[in-house]
């Protein structure tokens, strides 16, 4: 279990499956580099075949590369979660991309998106345990509503950290990370 004063600095990123978190976020981290902010981790872009979820691919933050990472499509190599197909090897770079963020003094990781396979631990899990115990000043992570309750008590994240896409602006959550970044001597 992490340390709850380190988890103060997790926000999450809340919404509905297919709400827009990952278009929130890349909003919101858009915002956050204009401020001169220092942002690395991955994001999740979703593909749409006749309006449903049909792959996602997986995009470092810093430095824009992207490889596919699920598929709804049988994959010589991938491994079956539920409806998806998933590229090992995106786990296995997304991890050095977090690493290299983390040596790179980001002032804010993000982590998009975790969901069902975290919390059965495996997909990004021990990699969220880790930064869980960094001093990253803010890190945030997205996740579905319907398992917010149960991702907040693995992590031991406070209530006051949600933030959800359809309450608050992408300029009021930038506004709430410049202030949580000013508190804490990163800026």
């Amino acid at each position: 279990m992490s340390n709850p004063i380190k988890a103060q600095s997790i926000f999450l990123v809340t919404g509905p499956v297919r709400g827009g978190k990952t278009t929130f976020l890349t909003s919101l981290i858009l915002r956050l580099k204009q401020n001169e902010l220092r942002v690395a981790g991955i994001l999740c872009p979703g593909k749409f075949s006749s309006g449903k979820r049909s792959a996602f691919s997986l995009k470092n933050i810093q430095t824009g590369e992207e490889l596919p990472m699920a598929s709804i499509q049988d994959e010589t190599g991938w491994f079956k979660y539920r409806r998806f197909w998933f590229n090992p090897e995106a786990f296995r770079l997304g991890e050095i991309w977090i690493r290299e963020g983390l040596k790179k003094d980001a002032q804010i990781m993000v982590i998009d998106e975790l969901g069902p396979m975290e919390l059965e631990r495996s997909g990004w899990s021990e990699l969220l345990n880790i930064l869980a115990e960094t001093t990253i000043p803010v890190q945030l992570w997205s996740v579905r509503e319907s398992i917010i309750e149960e991702v907040m008590k693995r992590w031991s994240i406070p209530p006051a950290n949600l933030i959800h896409i359809d309450k608050l602006a992408v300029d009021q959550a930038a506004a709430l990370i410049s202030e949580k970044l000013k508190n804490t001597s990163a800026y």
